[in-house]
């Protein structure tokens, strides 16, 4: 008999309002390979304000599963369905969440969470500075060139300031949108 080694692959979960971090816990507890990207946001109050760390993505979690753990996640308290297409639910490429991972260990720089459809830039590698390795898109928002990685699975793109002579294009792509980039 030959036992064939699980396929794990990463999945977001759709988590209740606001028990994003009690839905992390649980999983835990599982032993089920779980992420939460948090960011520190600045709170302004009446009285106050002060720094406080709140989930990237409001209401999901990813979860790294198999087959065999697939329906313990949905079992789990806080935890309401997988994000899915067609009924189906979506894998996310390791390297998206890795990218994520990257983004948010850059703590000098703004990561912005947009759900926007934005147009296609140009493809490039990031060659120096904190976001070294990732492979992304080099695009102008208000006049700056911000580095943006797209989230397909959940419909929704990061974006930081990056500069220029940071990046190389990706060959293979289109000539005219070497322009973008003077």
């Amino acid at each position: 008999m030959i036992l064939e080694k699980s396929n794990y692959q990463w999945y977001a979960v759709y988590a209740r309002a606001n028990s994003e971090k009690k839905l992390l816990d649980n999983l835990q507890e599982k032993n089920i390979e779980c992420y939460l990207p948090m960011r520190k946001v600045l709170k302004y109050w009446s009285d106050r304000k002060k720094w406080v760390e709140e989930p990237l993505f409001k209401c999901y979690i990813f979860v790294k599963v198999s087959y065999k753990e697939f329906y313990t996640v949905l079992s789990t308290t806080g935890a309401v369905c997988y994000v899915s297409f067609g009924g189906r639910a979506q894998s996310i490429p390791e390297n998206q969440i890795t990218n994520i991972k990257t983004f948010l260990a850059q703590s000098e720089h703004e990561i912005t969470v947009s759900h926007e459809r934005i147009e296609r830039g140009v493809s490039v590698e990031v060659l120096h500075g904190s976001f070294k390795g990732i492979k992304g898109e080099v695009i102008n928002i208000l006049g700056q060139s911000r580095l943006l990685v797209r989230i397909d699975s959940m419909n929704c793109s990061l974006y930081a300031n990056i500069e220029r002579d940071e990046v190389k294009l990706i060959e293979g792509k289109q000539i005219s949108k070497v322009r973008a980039l003077a």
